[in-house]
This record gives structure tokens, C-alpha cells and sequence, in this order.
């Protein structure tokens, strides 16, 4: 792309482009630190310390985390690398597949949604006890069920079970405050940062 256009060029993940609008724009506005996760058709993550992604290497793959199997919860998980990893448990296709149903077909008080929020609560945990983030933001198709949300505080509550102080949860475990638009506001983002280099 570089060599067809003479321009400023940044590149990033999906995911780290939303956590970046999220944080410029949106839900993680004004503060140092957020992690937005995307839990859709996978599950993925991007995380930002003072306005820099943190990454070494590679880009995170805080998707494919290591979870808990929920006590009530017999599905093997999706994904082809590690079955029963976050993705392979709560990304959307997972919940079609143990409901015979697309999820927005679902009943708000299936169980099916308990054991979803456990396994969301997990990643929440893990990331805060890894790295304290001054929010976590989870959207995606699945978190577009407003239900979803007060589930998965009261299952991160319970994981916590007091052993860390957290901000309220209201403020600290949100939904996008830019909804469907964080990716394409992070993306412009990244590319005013370009061009304030020249």
C-alpha cells in the first residue's frame, strides 16, 4: 500500500482499532488505561496504556484465554485450535450450536445465557487481576443483549468475591459508548496521529 499511495499509513487489528476509538472517543475517554473486547463471531482483544496499545511481539490473543468450564455446561467449545478456550465457548456461533438457534432467538431467561455471562465474567476477571484496566468495555453482537450485561456483573462479582477493591461495576464492565461505530472512529484516529507526524 505503501508503494501505490504516498501517504501516512497506519495498521493495527480490529479489535485494537475499537479499544482505540473506545478510548479517544467513547467509553475510555479521558482515562489512561481500557481493554475492549469484541465477543462475536470469535472473540478478541485490544488493550491501551497512555494511549499505546500494549503488545510485544505480536498483538495480544486475549480470546483464546484459558476459562473455567461452567459446572452445567456439557459443549465441548468451537474452536479448531484449543475447543474449550474463551472463543471456543462464548463466541456467538458457540451459542447457536448449544441452542439448535441463533442467539437473538434465545430467551432472555435461558440458562444458556448464565453459563455465557461465566465465561465473559472470566475474561473480565482475568484481565482485571492481569491488569487493572481503568475500564473494560465488552461489545460484539453477543453484548448487544442488553440482558447480558447486569449477568455478567453479578458473575464477575462472584469470581471476585472480594479479593480486589474495583471501581462500581456500572462504570467499570460497560458496553461501547460509540455502539457499532468504535472500530471506524479508532481507524480515524490512528490515521490523524499519522498525519500530526508529518
Amino acid at each position: 500500500m505503501k508503494k501505490e499511495f504516498n501517504i501516512p499509513i497506519a495498521f493495527t487489528t480490529d479489535v485494537n482499532a475499537a479499544a482505540y476509538g473506545e478510548y479517544v472517543a467513547g467509553a475510555g475517554k479521558g482515562l489512561s488505561s481500557c481493554v475492549y473486547y469484541t465477543i462475536g463471531t470469535g472473540v478478541g482483544a485490544g488493550a491501551i496504556q497512555t494511549g499505546s496499545f500494549i503488545e510485544g511481539f505480536s498483538h495480544p490473543e486475549m480470546g483464546h484465554m484459558i476459562v473455567k468450564r461452567h459446572p452445567d455446561d456439557s459443549f465441548e467449545g468451537s474452536c479448531p485450535f484449543h475447543r474449550d478456550c474463551l472463543e471456543g465457548m462464548a463466541a456467538g456461533p458457540t451459542i447457536e450450536k448449544r441452542a439448535g438457534k441463533k442467539g437473538q432467538e434465545v430467551a432472555e431467561d435461558d440458562p444458556i445465557w448464565t453459563i455465557e455471562a461465566y465465561y465473559v465474567a472470566q475474561a473480565a476477571y482475568n484481565t482485571t487481576l492481569m491488569l487493572a484496566p481503568d475500564v473494560i468495555i465488552l461489545g460484539g453482537g453477543v453484548m448487544k443483549q442488553r440482558h447480558m450485561l447486569p449477568k455478567v456483573h453479578h458473575e464477575f462479582e462472584k469470581l471476585v468475591n472480594g479479593y480486589v477493591k474495583i471501581p462500581p461495576l456500572e462504570q467499570y464492565i460497560v458496553t461501547p459508548a460509540l455502539e457499532d461505530d468504535p472500530g471506524t472512529i479508532g481507524c480515524l484516529a490512528l490515521a490523524k496521529n499519522e498525519l500530526q507526524k508529518l
